[in-house]
């Protein structure tokens, strides 16, 4: 675990050399919980209009190409994904790099039981990436003061409705029959990477869907034998939970 926070804490300090930053030392007049914003939504798309803030840690970029055009940040109540309609999210947002975030005006989406924030949708979503041109003026970051968060530890069993979006971390886990495949699949046409789930499995059988995007930059690396340790974000779809592994956290003996 130390050796995850010190390479978190490492990157930062690269990324945040390039990112705009500035020092927020006061927490913004009618700040929330991520908790309470997320007990706002009703339906499958819900525009903010109080004046609240969140305020939260950066835990989720594209760093390793786990997530393609948003992040996610945390805060003691939990975690959510906010859509930025911006590439190369880890120059902008930094891993551990404290976020305030407005959210009069914008919107959060359900995702089949999985809630984003981002800008009000304009056609068939239920919520859209905020444009590059509106990141200023909805988000501040701050560089300053990194923290790197620490995850909640779960087993598989323990998946709830209030840990989605959060980040754990998950012991004893081991891939099985997948041990030694690539983590995504190739398309066998164009031979590109394509969206794959892996299972992983604990000591009990009990079982877990991992998700791996094709954009991830380790999409070709060999899912590890034996058992070990996966750092991730809980996310949710149609009644079944997944994870999303996050900053490369894979650790195995």
């Amino acid at each position: 675990m130390r050796r995850i926070v010190l390479l978190l804490i490492s990157l930062f300090a690269v990324a945040c050399s390039d990112a705009t930053s500035g020092h927020y030392a006061e927490r913004p007049h009618g700040t929330v919980s991520i908790a309470y914003l997320k007990s706002l939504a009703h339906g499958d798309s819900t525009t903010i209009t109080d004046d609240i803030s969140i305020e939260g840690y950066v835990i989720a970029n594209d760093l390793f190409g786990e997530y393609y055009k948003s992040i996610v940040i945390s805060d003691q109540s939990g975690g959510i994904e906010i859509g930025v309609d911006i590439r190369n999210t880890a120059v902008r947002f930094p891993i551990s790099a404290r976020t305030v975030v407005h959210c009069s005006g914008l919107a959060l989406g359900n995702y089949g039981g999985r809630l984003m924030l981002g800008a009000v949708p304009e056609r068939e979503y239920t919520v859209d990436r905020i444009a590059e041109s509106d990141i200023d003026r909805y988000m501040l970051i701050d560089c300053s003061a990194p923290v790197a968060i620490e995850p909640t530890t779960i087993t598989i069993a323990d998946l709830s409705p209030a840990l989605i979006g959060n980040y754990v971390r998950i012991d004893d886990l081991s891939f099985e029959q997948a041990s030694g495949l690539a983590w995504c699949d190739s398309d066998p046409i164009t031979g590109k990477p394509i969206t794959t789930q892996r299972t992983a499995y604990d000591s009990r059988g009990n079982a877990i869907a991992i998700r791996i995007i094709a954009e991830c930059d380790y999409h070709s690396e060999v899912i590890p034998a034996g058992r070990g340790t996966l750092f991730c974000v809980v996310e949710y779809f149609n009644s079944e939970y997944s994870l999303r592994i996050v900053n490369h956290g894979i650790v195995f003996q």
